[in-house]
């Protein structure tokens, strides 16, 4: 049994939002829905296409942003907090958060869920959480045991249970359990 799952492209989901697009990675549970505000998390790329513009407010969703290029300049509640490549954000979906500058980010959102997005390259685990992804910004390759697959600039996996080495930086989402019984 692999554990490194490809997850395919065509499976991405792509739609617009007041300042670009924004592509859709996973959303989970199944049958899911972020226009209707139906999930427990949702991992997403953004293209950031105005100069300025508005993120959506989502009420009981924790948000997690990192830029895949050279920043954002974000006003969180009027207050300025620059974000440079290789940090990443974690704030309130009910934020009010203005963008300012264009480029593509990469997004966590948990809706009752536990989880993190942090970027690393290297040796790293994954214990027994519900879900572990990566997404490869500019391209690395992945082991674990005698498994190892290349992902693409913009390549996404699912990962199981056990230790990984990251050949180049990667961003690392792990969800766990539910943070309250729905």
């Amino acid at each position: 049994m692999s554990r490194i799952e490809i997850i395919p492209e065509e499976r991405f989901v792509t739609a617009a939002w007041s300042g670009g697009t924004t592509t859709e990675l996973f959303i989970f549970p199944e049958g899911s829905s972020y226009q209707e505000r139906r999930f427990g998390f949702r991992i997403s790329s953004a293209l950031v296409e105005l100069e300025s513009s508005v993120f959506t407010r989502l009420e009981g969703v924790k948000r997690y942003l990192t830029p895949l290029g050279e920043g954002f300049l974000l006003n969180v509640n009027g207050r300025e907090v620059p974000l440079k490549n290789g940090e990443v954000l974690e704030f309130s979906g009910e934020d009010d958060v203005v963008c300012f500058g264009s480029g593509r980010d990469l997004n966590l959102m948990l809706k009752g869920y536990e989880g993190s997005m942090k970027l690393v390259s290297g040796l790293f685990r994954v214990y027994d959480s519900a879900h572990a992804f990566v997404f490869a910004p500019s391209g690395a390759e992945l082991c674990s045991g005698d498994e190892t697959a290349s992902l693409p600039a913009g390549g996404f996996a699912r990962l199981s249970v056990g230790e990984y080495l990251a050949r180049g930086r990667i961003a690392l989402f792990l969800v766990g359990g539910l943070t309250n019984e729905e």
